[in-house]
């Protein structure tokens, strides 16, 4: 299993049809860190979780759920997305937290590789 990111507007596409139920979806977002948001056809819930990749791995994209993390009804989704903006409202260090790739480490591709929440799987250049 490896990343796939997407575009917004598709993640919304395959949230959409998830609901419908007309086709199969798998969409997997890498959203920092070990974390990722998954939805998949069959479970009508997104599921944002922690993952892991073994030592005993035998390629550097399979990785693994853990426990931590929560699955969401779609209803559910929809409450927490319409409750982003009082949560930036009430909270402003998380509505002005920027990604980590705005960092001038970022700016060259060994920084980029070097970095643990773009990269968490990959073992440190720098060593």
């Amino acid at each position: 299993m490896g990343c796939i990111s997407t575009s917004r507007r598709r993640r919304q596409q395959n949230v959409k049809a998830l609901v419908e139920g007309d086709q199969n979806v798998k969409c997997m977002h890498h959203i920092g860190g070990a974390y990722y948001v998954n939805v998949t056809s069959g479970f009508h819930c997104v599921d944002l979780r922690m993952f892991y990749q073994s030592y005993d791995a035998k390629d550097d994209t399979s990785i693994k759920p853990t426990k931590r993390g929560v699955a969401l009804r779609l209803n559910e989704w929809s409450s927490l997305c319409t409750l982003i903006d009082t949560i930036n409202a009430s909270h402003p260090t998380l509505a002005s937290a920027q990604p980590c790739y705005y960092d001038d480490d970022h700016m060259n591709q060994h920084g980029w590789l070097n970095c643990v929440e773009c990269h968490p799987f990959l073992i440190n250049l720098g060593q």
